[in-house]
């Protein structure tokens, strides 16, 4: 028996391919075995492509049922992307399904899970990483720790969420603002859901990525840095005031001094690293500021295109019973 829930799974891609249609369809022939009512949402980059293969969208939309395929007008982030489809989301329930490495039987999954009376399920998985990022991830989840990063450790981009917690994320913050992170602090009980992943089509995390990826939970998710780094300044100063006293009581009882000499250039370097690093983070704050300031909407669309036939032309929108076995403890639409 399917269920009565109302499922959206949604896709990110630059652009339709032949084996973005064949997951597309994939995805489709698993929601129909499960669900009475699903959708299956497409935000394709932008901008459109003059050379693309014409028509292949319309293909997709003429032979497969409920799918909304909406073309962004320009490149953005993965995290608006992401915040998009979760926008134009219809469903009781959301899933954000990468295409290229996620299985489909993960949706069945994650919705299962969701609606035991979890808002939030997030989707782990062993990656592959290269040496530097390993290296490297112990230092940053120790740091992260700190400015409360409370994602769990091989997350996925795969998601699902309750109807409410999509309303939670959507009405509060800027999407490229760490759209995971605004997810995980929505307040709603969440957990995690463990899967193993195609890794043939895996990209490896490497240090680069590991690197910029930290950087914006760093600074984007708390202003403890600020702090810490004016502390670091204040003690910076207070160092260099008590080597001045040094300098001195030094002169006063020993004269014409000469000795010192890789101390005085030590701590020289030191202080301009400390300055340094100061300003590397006052500049990313000052970049969060004017991302801030500016009236810029995080995404625009170009156009929106539905699918040419439906999951089932002789249903309407009515129960058949009063009461569903269909267990859905979020108190999300039907079943709640």
């Amino acid at each position: 028996m399917k269920s009565e829930s109302f499922v959206s799974v949604v896709l990110v891609a630059n652009r339709p391919a032949p084996a973005l249609v064949a997951a597309i369809a994939r995805v489709q022939s698993e929601l129909d075995e499960l669900y009475s009512d699903y959708e299956i949402v497409l935000i394709a980059q932008g901008p459109v492509d003059p050379t693309a293969p014409p028509g292949i969208d319309d293909a997709l939309l003429a032979s497969l049922p409920s799918v909304r395929y909406i073309q962004l007008a320009t490149r953005v982030g993965d995290d608006v992307a992401w915040a998009a489809g979760l926008e134009n989301a219809i469903g009781d329930f959301v899933v954000l399904f990468d295409y290229r490495a996620d299985p489909v039987a993960a949706i069945r999954g994650v919705v299962d899970v969701c609606k035991s009376g979890f808002d939030v399920v997030v989707g782990v998985t062993l990656q592959p990483k290269t040496l530097p990022y390993r290296l490297f991830r112990g230092f940053a989840t120790a740091l992260l720790r700190a400015v409360d990063y409370r994602l769990p450790a091989n997350a996925s981009s795969l998601r699902c969420l309750s109807r409410r917690a999509v309303y939670a994320v959507t009405r509060t913050g800027r999407f490229h603002h760490q759209f995971d992170m605004r997810i995980q602090k929505t307040g709603f009980p969440s957990c995690i859901f463990s899967y193993v992943r195609e890794h043939s089509a895996s990209p490896k995390k490497t240090l680069a990525g590991g690197v910029r990826n930290f950087l914006r939970l760093l600074v984007f998710n708390s202003s403890r840095p600020l702090r810490w780094t004016s502390m670091l300044g204040f003690t910076g100063s207070f160092a260099a005031f008590l080597f001045g006293l040094y300098s001195i009581l030094i002169h006063f009882i020993k004269g014409n001094v000469v000795e010192g000499w890789t101390t005085t250039i030590l701590f020289m370097s030191s202080l301009f690293m400390v300055q340094f690093v100061m300003l590397a983070l006052f500049g990313e704050y000052l970049g969060r500021l004017l991302d801030d300031r500016s009236e810029q909407a995080d995404y625009s669309v170009v156009f929106e295109k539905t699918s040419a036939v439906m999951v089932n032309q002789n249903r309407v929108n009515v129960l058949n019973d009063s009461t569903s076995l269909d267990v859905n403890r979020v108190q999300t639409a039907r079943g709640g």
